[in-house]
């Protein structure tokens, strides 16, 4: 079991080791989950403690430090000029209402308190589960190179590291929100292959894209009357969901489904174009703005469990062309 150790033969909170005074010879935090004070279960939170009977480990973070999003490399907040880091021993069995009352309550005490004046603290965030409805995060705290002074000057230095714990978070999925979070997201061209154009857009872990006959974005205007296909296997809509964060790029090239949390693509429904014309530019160039929906669509999810019919028209966006 890992302890962090105080420097020197012995410590003691108020006088000497001598004076049979109250002695703390190791700090253990290995046992225990990580806590937070109830409702607070999400990237907001600042305040973390775990607890070891009479004695708390009490980790504040900055602020916008925990996102909902898979690390692409551990995020880093310094302890004493950004995070802070307390160590409290109690004059009884502390409980976790004591952190998460407005008014701390009168027992127990708290004997002694010790501030850590350096260290770091390290997050890393993946994605653990997606379903219809939610995504969930996982993040791993560890905290490095703490080094916590009382006020006999007397220090433990930690050389290997605590592993403060995981903290998990869950946002509503894109699906759950009729992918209404890719608004203002562009609509970018894959290329044309055998007649058949992919749009995508790339919200950090995930993508929305669309495979269909390049002729629906006929540089024509359409009036009253859009374009209209049905949805095939063929001609079909893709949200997928990854374990890294994405690019444009890596999904036009293909996303390996090894990697892929899940992925949610249309079955049936009708996809329509309806495209409008601009006045010609002073080079008499024409811009053509196709505003692309999906009605009536039915979606599974990479297992083929049904993830639901979208009856109302959603608009996946516009795209735009010019003549030649």
């Amino acid at each position: 079991m890992r302890k962090l150790f105080f420097l020197g033969v012995c410590f003691t909170i108020f006088w000497s080791c001598s004076d049979g005074d109250l002695q703390i010879e190791a700090i253990d935090f290995d046992e225990g989950s990580i806590q937070f004070c109830s409702g607070q279960e999400d990237i907001e939170t600042t305040l973390f403690f775990k607890i070891n009977t009479s004695e708390a480990l009490i980790l504040d973070l900055q602020s916008n430090l925990i996102k909902n999003e898979p690390s692409q490399s551990p995020i880093t907040s310094s302890i004493g000029s950004q995070s802070s880091l307390t160590y409290r021993f109690f004059s009884g069995e502390v409980a976790s209402s004591y952190f998460c009352s407005e008014i701390p309550p009168a027992s127990p005490t708290v004997i002694e308190e010790i501030n850590a004046t350096d260290g770091v603290v390290q997050i890393i965030s993946t994605l653990d589960t997606v379903t219809r409805s939610t995504k969930t995060y996982n993040h791993v705290f560890t905290i490095t190179e703490v080094v916590l002074t009382n006020g006999s000057n007397e220090s433990i230095i930690d050389q290997t590291g605590i592993d403060f714990g995981d903290y998990e978070t869950s946002v509503e999925s894109s699906v759950g929100l009729i992918f209404t979070n890719f608004e203002d997201i562009s609509i970018n061209s894959c290329g044309v292959s055998n007649d058949q154009i992919v749009l995508s857009k790339v919200l950090k872990d995930e993508f929305l894209s669309l495979t269909m006959p390049v002729s629906l974005l006929e540089n024509v205007e359409t009036g009253d009357t859009p374009r209209e296909m049905d949805l095939s296997e063929t001609i079909v809509f893709r949200n997928g969901i990854s374990s890294s964060i994405l690019s444009s790029e890596t999904v036009c090239a293909g996303i390996d489904t090894s990697e892929l949390k899940n992925e949610f693509s249309t079955t049936e429904g009708k996809i329509s174009v309806t495209t409008t014309a601009s006045e010609p530019d002073e080079n008499s160039i024409v811009t053509y703005t196709h505003t692309i929906s999906l009605t009536n669509f039915v979606l599974q999810d990479m297992n083929g469990s049904s993830a639901g019919t979208f009856e109302e028209a959603y608009v996946f966006g516009t795209f735009t062309t010019t003549s030649e």
